[in-house]
């Protein structure tokens, strides 16, 4: 095959599309092709986003694929059943069962996906859900003095997580931003009844 088909043959942007067996799935791809070619995610994550439009909702989903220790964790985002983003999150790993957690405060980190941390620390204690609307501060300068500017509005999905380490160590709240840990508190000490 000549050189120039080659480079043709190659997808533009390797993070367009995921491999599952000797199948690709790409980007606008329908949920349920997904499914097909690639089965069922280890992890499907779901929820619903307001958009500008009055009364319109739109579905937005992450399913995480595990293929093991040897290939990376494949994230997928999809919005109303279309894949919109594929990324990676490091490499997969044997899921654990319930008695091989382990689990401790050292084990929660910025920037870890909802995924891992399940396997990691299994269910909270308490999880709360909220959604809020962020605007993102750029200001504009006109004459010199600020202007107000249109500024798109994004929607996050901010949740509240608690984990109790037992009495000798205080509970932890972690927010979670759109399936991430985006932050790790104190709270207060823990309880003995784990």
């Amino acid at each position: 095959m000549p050189i120039a088909l080659l480079a043709l043959s190659v997808p533009a942007h390797a993070g367009d599309t995921m491999r599952c067996g000797s199948r690709l799935v790409a980007v606008e791809a329908r949920a349920a092709e997904l499914l097909s070619t690639c089965g069922a995610p280890a992890y499907r994550d779901v929820w619903s986003e307001q958009t500008l439009a009055p009364g319109a909702v739109a579905e937005q989903e992450e399913w995480t694929y595990n293929f093991g220790p040897q290939q990376l964790l494949r994230v997928v985002r999809l919005r109303n059943a279309r894949v919109v983003d594929i990324d990676s999150d490091g490499y997969g790993f044997a899921e654990p069962d319930e008695r091989e957690r382990r689990c401790s405060p050292e084990h929660l980190i910025e920037g870890m996906s909802k995924y891992r941390l399940l396997m990691a620390c299994g269910a909270p204690l308490t999880r709360t859900v909220a959604q809020t609307f962020f605007l993102p501060y750029r200001p504009t300068y006109r004459n010199g003095y600020p202007v107000q500017a249109d500024r798109p509005v994004l929607q996050v999905f901010r949740e509240e997580w608690v984990y109790d380490f037992g009495p000798n160590l205080f509970m932890r709240v972690l927010r979670l931003e759109n399936g991430r840990v985006t932050q790790i508190e104190n709270g207060e000490r823990g309880s003995s009844r784990r």
